[in-house]
């Protein structure tokens, strides 16, 4: 391989050029997890000063650099210009703390140049830094403000670039552009979880129960309120994926999240998750009643409960779970103004829990796959795995018999025309739960158990068979 001892040395960019994420407001996350309370010293440090607020929270904040989402294919030709003799420093706004663990685990940077307490590592600041290393360089960005060092630099090779940037340098060539295509509103649709809002359908549960079923004014509202709880829904994923960035990126499948890998941009996911809760507040308050706004509040308040707190603790963290999914129920039965049966109110949650069980007991089975020993940022060991199952399908023998109780209760009620035909919901229900918890001793189920009941055909049937006897019940 031919050696260039000629080539300027290359000063890389780390936030958005190196890596797809933003290391300020990771760690800034990363604190306000600690504590939410901490956003009034966040505000206190900023005050003072992007570079008093960065040496801040590296003070009390680490990075992990190995899981880091790194730019893969300009990782590998940094790597080739390392080979052939070129310097490769790392010089970037992000904390000296931070920017020297990433440049430790790569390994392939001469120098690193940071931020540090008092002097903030941009735009003129950092090109004065890098004259003062050589008076020829290159230069790697990403953003309109590195195009201050673009126009000194030999070479320019924009990475990664904002929509600015991009069309910036149609006006200011740059060298080279290392440019990714993807589909934005798709992985903004990804984020969201789409998919998942057909959890949400269980607000047509207390339609589909009533008596008033045949009425469309109630779809109507039913409907009304499907569309904002999945909006809301969508808020929380996004909220629950920023702030839980480290143990997805620890997790065999969830590190593909868009978040995760930084398809997604913190500052953009953060920005749509606040667009969809101003919309779900105020579509609530046009368009609902006090009781169903009541129920998305309530929703929303335990979501950051378990997100902030509840998500780290034992147990609590899947009667949490177990507690939303029936809040769904509920809130349908709040905005078509319905009185839900207790027993199908206790067959709901006990059902959940049990749900809830298989989800952690399938993320345990994957860990003890892949040989580690607990959950990242969950207090659960692979050891726990038998005693939860216990837990777990006990609760999904007690959801059978509540279910008894409720079929006998349907038998002296009106709500049904045919009652009767509802204890052949029964064995439907006792099989959807037993195979769904003999795939996750297999270890054949999916990180979600609402995805794998949609997209395994035993248990897609089994529901749907459940559905037409109900509906049976109900027309006969």
């Amino acid at each position: 391989m031919i050696v260039d001892k000629d080539m300027p040395p290359l000063f890389v960019d780390l936030d958005g050029t190196l890596i797809y994420t933003d290391l300020l407001l990771e760690v800034s996350l990363k604190f306000l997890k600690q504590n939410p309370l901490n956003i009034f010293l966040l505000i206190g440090w900023l005050t003072k000063g992007k570079a008093n607020l960065k040496h801040k929270l590296a003070e009390r904040v680490e990075v992990n650099a190995a899981t880091l989402p790194y730019n893969q294919d300009f990782l590998v030709f940094l790597k080739e210009q390392r080979e052939q003799g070129r310097k490769l420093y790392l010089a970037t706004a992000s904390h000296q703390n931070h920017a020297d663990a990433i440049a430790e685990h790569l390994g392939i940077f001469d120098g690193v140049l940071a931020t540090s307490a008092t002097f903030n590592m941009k735009g003129e600041n950092k090109l004065k830094h890098c004259l003062e290393v050589s008076p020829r360089f290159a230069y790697a960005g990403n953003e309109t403000f590195d195009f201050c060092l673009f126009d000194k630099a030999d070479e320019s090779f924009l990475v990664n670039p904002t929509a600015s940037a991009l069309r910036l340098s149609k006006k200011r060539p740059v060298t080279r552009v290392f440019d990714r295509k993807i589909n934005k509103l798709k992985i903004a649709l990804k984020a969201m979880r789409v998919h998942q809002w057909l959890k949400n359908t269980l607000i047509f549960v207390p339609v589909f129960v009533s008596s008033l079923y045949l009425e469309p004014a109630v779809w109507g509202n039913a409907l009304i309120g499907f569309l904002l709880f999945s909006l809301l829904a969508s808020a929380t994923y996004l909220l629950n994926d920023l702030l839980d960035i480290d143990a997805d990126r620890a997790h065999p499948r969830k590190c593909l999240r868009p978040i995760a890998s930084g398809m997604l941009p913190i500052q953009e996911a953060i920005l749509l998750a606040t667009v969809l809760i101003i919309v779900t507040l105020i579509g609530s308050i046009v368009f609902t009643n006090t009781a169903f706004q009541l129920s998305i509040l309530a929703y929303l308040i335990l979501t950051l409960l378990y997100t902030f707190v509840l998500k780290s603790y034992v147990i609590a963290d899947v009667i949490s779970l177990a507690s939303l999914f029936t809040i769904r129920i509920i809130a349908g039965a709040m905005v078509i103004d319905v009185v839900l049966s207790f027993w199908l109110l206790a067959f709901s949650m006990f059902t959940f829990f049990s749900l809830a069980l298989v989800k952690r007991c399938a993320e345990l089975k994957l860990l003890s796959k892949v040989n580690k020993d607990k959950a990242t940022g969950r207090d659960y060991q692979v050891d726990d795995y038998y005693l939860m199952q216990s837990f777990g399908v006990t609760s999904a023998f007690i959801s059978l018999l509540l279910m008894a109780f409720y079929v006998q209760v349907s038998m002296e009620g009106q709500d049904y025309s045919m009652p009767i035909l509802l204890w052949a919901t029964l064995p439907a229900f006792a099989y959807w739960f037993l195979r769904m918890w003999l795939k996750t001793n297999r270890g054949e189920m999916h990180d979600d158990p609402i995805v794998f009941s949609i997209k395994n055909k035993g248990s897609l049937a089994t529901i749907c068979f459940i559905l037409t006897i109900t509906l049976l019940a109900k027309l006969l």
